[in-house]
């Protein structure tokens, strides 16, 4: 095998062993490489970055392979450990492959029947955190995971798993993910929450289409120049949720970051029942229509009026009456509308009626001015799930879907579910520690260690030149 090789000692190193191992001949090829390629007539970057990355990964491989080696043999050899363990060999040097971000790494391992636990192990696998079934590493999975949230299953894998895995395994591997909690600081204490509530529509599998829930919460709205952002905003998606069951977990998050008591919430929404179910779980909650949708009702009142200043005062008596809550002006309005334009009767009177159900969500902004410090619920659903889930024609299934909502909600790092738990096996730990050992050489390979070189004695090279001030620094 491979790991067998002796290599033959240099000229200047006749007093090292004659069989080195197989951790030094991999550190002495990896050296020789990067001398190879600095010898040449010039260095490109482009060059640099290909070669020498490649180098780089080819040498961590195989000094994984070397230790996975060198845990099997420890592990083989401690008789008197695998005897108090129970562990008996049933097949020796037995290969396994993972892929891994560095490479494909091959290593060869035994089979272990227990008597203790009446099972058969690979308890070189267990040391390494390797699952059973398992070809690619935790680490790679984590990255096409990632990959996914953001392009397709296709890019992800040629991006990042560089074409070696398929679309099938990558989506295997986003559904084995989660987003990972933030780690909450102190709880503060703001005067006003604000809550943007909405939806977005997407396909599933078969046709049909579900509604996807997301909440941005955040402490109002901020300015960096001309530029508007939400300040301290994180997003909650749960997809397959019932009302109650969404709003009782947005209310634990907040609950974890912030004193609610005292603290005014304002929930921006369009309307829809799920989303006022947030009045019933939310303490001290007053709801406001988001402008986008009262912007949007209004337009549709005005369709029929031609473009020009008739049109812009309707529009400026319609805003004025709903937001001074003048019932009977805005009544007025909507009758004028309606015997104006008779086809277009009933469009009128379902924006009219829709605008008439939420006038208190409409005038508490005059009422209340930090109620117009929010209230962009569109901009967030196109930003955080329609740019990945709707904006192209995709079908989902429900099963990536509970998976892939709150990652892209939480556009944070990934974990697995099942996270695999540290081995406590005495052997293991034993053939691990002994493993290491192999990688502390005692002896450099062909270079002087700094340390043995000790102080220069001072000596006298006659005339004062550039030369001598250089060793007499290092005299001293």
């Amino acid at each position: 095998m491979w790991f067998n090789k002796v290599a033959k000692p240099l000229k200047h190193q006749r007093r090292l062993p004659l069989v080195r191992t197989i951790v030094q001949e991999i550190m002495e090829q990896f050296q020789q490489k990067i001398f190879r390629f600095f010898q040449g007539d010039g260095v490109r970057l482009a060059e640099a970055e290909s070669q020498l990355s490649q180098a780089a990964k080819e040498f961590t491989v195989e000094m994984l392979q070397a230790y996975v080696q060198q845990l099997s043999v420890n592990l083989e050899e401690d008789r008197q450990g695998r005897r108090k363990a129970g562990l008996v060999i049933e097949r020796k040097r037995e290969e396994r492959r993972l892929l891994t971000q560095l490479g494909e790494i091959c290593f060869r391992r035994d089979y272990y029947w227990d008597k203790h636990k009446q099972c058969y192990r690979y308890p070189v696998d267990e040391a390494l955190g390797i699952e059973k079934g398992m070809r690619i590493s935790n680490s790679l999975g984590l990255a096409l995971a990632g990959g996914a949230a953001e392009m397709s299953y296709d890019k992800s894998s040629r991006y990042v798993g560089e074409g070696k895995v398929s679309r099938q395994t990558v989506m295997n591997r986003l559904r084995d993910c989660q987003a990972k909690e933030a780690i909450a600081g102190e709880k503060r204490w703001v005067a006003a929450l604000h809550i943007d509530a909405d939806e977005d529509h997407v396909t599933m599998q078969g046709g049909k289409t579900s509604v996807l829930p997301l909440i941005s919460i955040y402490e109002g709205i901020g300015s960096k120049g001309k530029r508007r952002y939400c300040k301290e905003v994180f997003h909650l998606s749960e997809y397959g949720l019932s009302g109650d069951e969404l709003w009782e977990k947005v209310l634990s998050v907040m609950e974890s970051r912030y004193e609610l008591e005292d603290t005014v919430i304002y929930l921006h929404g369009d309307g829809a029942p799920w989303i006022k179910t947030g009045l019933e779980w939310l303490p001290n909650c007053r709801f406001v229509l988001d402008k986008y949708h009262k912007n949007k009702a209004i337009k549709k009142m005005c369709a029929g009026l031609d473009q020009g200043s008739l049109r812009q005062s309707v529009e400026g008596a319609l805003r004025s009456s709903l937001a001074q809550g003048n019932e009977e002006c805005f009544r007025d309005i909507t009758e004028s509308l309606c015997k104006e334009n008779r086809k277009r009767e009933k469009n009128i009177r379902e924006a009219a009626n829709y605008l008439h159900n939420h006038r208190e969500a409409i005038a508490i902004c005059l009422q209340e001015q930090e109620a117009n410090n929010g209230g962009c619920t569109e901009p967030h659903v196109s930003h955080i799930l329609s740019s990945r889930l709707s904006s192209r024609p995709l079908a989902w299934s429900k099963k990536t879907l509970v998976c892939l909502a709150p990652i892209l909600a939480a556009r944070g790092e990934l974990e697995k579910k099942k996270a695999t738990p540290p081995v406590k096996d005495p052997v293991l730990k034993k053939a691990a520690a002994k493993a290491k050992k192999v990688f502390q050489p005692k002896y450099t390979l062909g270079l002087v260690e700094p340390d043995a070189i000790g102080a220069l004695t001072a000596i006298n090279l006659g005339k004062k030149t550039p030369a001598f001030s250089a060793v007499y620094s290092f005299s001293r």
